[in-house]
């Protein structure tokens, strides 16, 4: 320590022993370059120098140890007789039935990784009839050229094909799946370069393609489509004379452009084309004009008409949107699906006599007339009497949101065995003199999905819970929405204790019960709990159909 004890003073002396290490010679040695006159043939190819270099120990470190203790290696097993004995003929019937189930992407896509035989088989085009390539292709392969070779490799058999995010995105809640027919195409437009994220820089070129290696089509959806012109959509149905189905839907949700394939001259040419032919039509989410002239097309040209999609529909003006119901009557005797949802669409006056006169919609399945708060003051109980005065067959009816609707225009509808019933926010779930109870009767023998979310009338809410308890062990119930409603215990536990059948039910916001239980419950062990923890015993189990025998 320094004097005045600020500092600390270090002293280093070299050690005078000390030596100085050498450093160490690099022991890296330098190979010994073969002479050239030395006869190594022999030596090198002689067993006993090959078994003394075996048998030399290698010099490995310790994690090189530890992994190939860990990686011992394992001899390839042979292959089952799926794989490499069964017939490829008997392989394509086995793969066609699963692409009828479930697609083919990626069904084909799994199955060609089992071996090289599989592989074989899956690239039959045949095989390729119902393909989603919107959800199962990567951004980075969505490129022109790769949905050029598409259509020429893969898709010259196909029926169904999917180049947008969702195939379903316009089918409405509780829709029927109908029979499938066709090639179904399905693009998104974002920008002029880009159609369902794939970048396609012409349209024309992309159906120029498909009607030379596609010819047979059947069924085209061109969602999305903002580029698609009247030019594009005749050329379709000229050019595909098997043509039945056509998806328009969000061609033109903002502006009316004169050129645009949904306007009114476009469409009316398109149907005179197509004529018999035309069975499906989806007009969703599009800004309309001239609805009046489109139905009088439909109705004189197209009496094969099987689906009408008009969700979502607006207009450039109140008299473009007039629906002349008994002129489509008239001429479409074979539509099974009316789609009028959320739609600035209002139904035409019409006398006595022509309401008398017209036939209704014999064959009509599906009907969804539901509306926001705007348009519900539209559609009363004549206009649902004027549609399904003759509709015996329906399946689905979806009025949410009809605030005219009274019980006693649906206790008139001839169906007695609808399975979808929506009811939600209709002016019946309110008023505590409504006949909620004699609807439930009526179709508690087929009701599969009933909706009765924010009904705050308690009894006739109950009383219709009980009505359809009484069907007991023969009540279909599968689907139950109380979301929001007043709703009691009781009446919860009723249906609980005696549908079987019930796999899903909605409690959400229901201010009778108790914490816990007010959430959406699916699957059979989430209504097991929830019968568990309300103390309710199902009273009657299941009928047993012949088919489990």
């Amino acid at each position: 320590i320094s004097d005045n004890k600020i500092g600390i003073k270090l002293c280093i002396k070299k050690a005078s022993d000390a030596t100085v290490q050498p450093k160490k010679p690099n022991r890296k040695r330098a190979r010994k370059p073969k002479s050239l006159n030395e006869d190594s043939s022999d030596e090198a190819g002689s067993p006993e120098k090959r078994n003394r270099r075996n048998e030399k120990p290698r010099k490995t470190n310790n994690n090189t140890e530890k992994r190939s203790a860990e990686e011992d290696y394992k001899p390839p097993e042979d292959q089952s007789v799926w794989a490499n004995q069964l017939p490829e003929h008997v392989l394509h019937m086995i793969f066609k039935n699963i692409v009828q189930d479930e697609g083919s992407v990626p069904a084909l896509i799994r199955l060609s990784r089992v071996c090289s035989t599989w592989y074989k088989v899956t690239q039959s085009p045949s095989l390729w009839r119902t393909v989603d390539l919107g959800t199962w292709t990567k951004d980075r392969f969505k490129t022109e050229p790769k949905l050029k070779w598409l259509i020429e490799h893969r898709l010259q058999h196909a029926t169904e094909v999917g180049l947008g995010k969702d195939m379903m995105q316009n089918a409405n809640v509780g829709e029927l799946r109908a029979t499938k027919r066709g090639l179904t195409l399905q693009f998104r437009f974002h920008s002029g370069r880009y159609v369902g994220n794939w970048k396609i820089t012409n349209v024309q070129c992309v159906l120029d393609k498909l009607y030379e290696f596609v010819p047979n089509l059947v069924g085209i959806t061109l969602t999305g489509w903002k580029a698609l012109t009247a030019d594009h959509l005749m050329f379709l149905v000229q050019n595909f004379k098997r043509l039945e189905s056509v998806d328009l839907s969000s061609i033109n949700a903002e502006v009316n452009a004169n050129k645009t394939a949904v306007g009114q001259s476009s469409l009316c040419n398109a149907i005179t084309e197509m004529g018999s032919r035309l069975t499906h039509l989806h007009l969703a989410h599009n800004r309309l004009s001239g609805i009046p002239q489109i139905v009088k097309a439909l109705s004189t040209y197209c009496p094969n008409l099987v689906l009408l999609d008009l969700s979502n529909v607006s207009t450039i003006a109140i008299s473009h949107g007039i629906l002349h119901i008994e002129q489509l009557q008239q001429g479409c005797q074979k539509l099974k699906i009316l789609r009028i949802t959320n739609s600035h669409i209002n139904l035409s006056t019409a006398t006595l006599q022509e309401q008398m006169e017209s036939p209704g919609f014999p064959a009509l399945e599906e009907l969804s007339v539901a509306s926001l708060a705007d348009e519900s003051r539209l559609f009363n109980d004549e206009y649902l009497q004027r549609i399904l005065k003759t509709s015996t067959q329906l399946k689905l009816l979806d009025v949410r949101g009809c605030s005219r609707l009274t019980h006693d225009s649906l206790i008139r509808l001839p169906t007695w065995d609808l399975k979808h019933l929506f009811l939600s926010g209709c002016s019946l779930t309110r008023d505590v003199s409504s006949g909620l109870e004699l609807i439930a009767s009526k179709w508690a023998h087929s009701l599969i999905e009933f909706d009765l979310a924010w009904a705050n009338a308690t009894k006739p809410l109950d009383d219709a819970l009980k009505a359809l308890a009484d069907k007991g062990s023969e009540s279909p119930l599968n689907h139950l929405n109380l979301c929001g409603s007043s709703v009691s215990l009781e009446a919860v536990k009723e249906v609980l204790a005696n549908c079987p059948h019930i796999n899903s039910i909605n409690l959400a916001s229901c201010r009778g019960l108790p914490r816990g239980v007010k959430r959406l419950l699916q699957g059979e062990q989430e209504i097991a709990e929830l019968r568990e923890n309300l103390g309710v015993t199902l009273k009657r189990p299941p009928v047993k159909s012949p088919r489990d025998d």
